[in-house]
């Protein structure tokens, strides 16, 4: 098990995943930095971890403000010393599911600025500063299973999760040849109960019932396709801790104790489900076998 010591801070931890990270790295005598743009959610969740025994502050911060993600940086090492932890977890969606030609400028500018340029802003306020510290020191950027899988009707989500992929991975490169005890993993949440997929509430009215009423991905391919896009927030009921195919809704208290497990690990990868090995090996062999001839 690592040691880590100051701060910790999570964006997007005002609920679901987030908040479940926020909760288990408190475990570890963190001081975590409860971030969300939803400044009551964070206030929630500050307060359920110091009901807990754990030390946290709430931040309300959007993640597409690069000056503001840089001082929650300066709060976050004034309140509980230098940040060892960084979590970017804020992340947005679009729903109705929707074709690429059905998704407007305005779609892909606001999935991208907090899905891509708030994990860039993350890396930006707090990794030099982290890299001028010592110890242990992890990083850990969401992506999603869709980067890995990307399908029809999700091309800008899985378009931005996919750039998070690959600018993980390469930091992960870049620490290991710079410094020692400073890692970096991807995390590729499967379906978990969240709140993501109300992201539409976050955007102004005018714009969130353009992009609402766009033409839905299943009119294009019949209702028998809405099976194969999971909706995770109309999931009712207990659900697992434990996901036993890369197809089941799990709870999003769950996954706290994973990413903990592979911080400790420092996992370049970190997957809440079985992965679709068949999907992959698919694509490894489609690849192999693309080269030129």
């Amino acid at each position: 098990m690592r040691s880590f010591t100051g701060s910790a801070v999570v964006t997007g931890a005002g609920s679901g995943i987030g908040r479940s990270i926020a909760h288990a790295l408190a475990t570890r005598g963190l001081g975590v930095v409860v971030a969300d743009v939803e400044l009551a959610a964070a206030e929630a969740v500050s307060s359920e971890i110091i009901a807990a025994g754990g030390r946290a502050i709430a931040n309300q911060v959007d993640v597409r403000d690069l000056a503001a993600m840089e001082a929650m940086a300066d709060r976050a090492e004034a309140e509980f010393g230098p940040t060892s932890v960084l979590v970017n977890n804020a992340g947005v969606t679009l729903r109705p599911f929707r074709a690429s030609w059905d998704t407007s400028y305005e779609d892909f500018r606001w999935m991208f600025d907090i899905n891509w340029w708030g994990v860039v802003h993350g890396h930006a306020a707090f990794v030099p500063r982290m890299l001028a510290g010592s110890g242990e020191r992890q990083v850990v950027n969401t992506a999603s299973t869709a980067a890995i899988h990307p399908f029809a009707g999700h091309s800008s989500y899985s378009a931005s999760k996919a750039a998070v992929d690959a600018f993980t991975i390469a930091v992960r490169a870049e620490l290991e040849v710079a410094t020692e005890g400073f890692g970096a993993s991807v995390l590729f949440p499967g379906p978990i109960k969240t709140r993501i997929t109300s992201s539409a509430r976050l955007r102004p009215t005018a714009e969130a019932d353009a992009s609402t009423s766009v033409k839905a991905w299943t009119e294009y391919t019949g209702d028998a396709a809405r099976s194969k896009l999971i909706e995770t927030a109309d999931v009712d009921g207990e659900l697992p801790h434990r996901a036993s195919n890369s197809s089941e809704i799990i709870d999003a208290d769950a996954v706290g104790k994973v990413v903990l497990d592979g911080i400790d690990r420092n996992q370049p990868y970190i997957l809440t489900h079985p992965p679709h090995g068949d999907r992959i090996t698919q694509r490894a062999d489609e690849l192999l076998a693309a080269g030129p001839r």
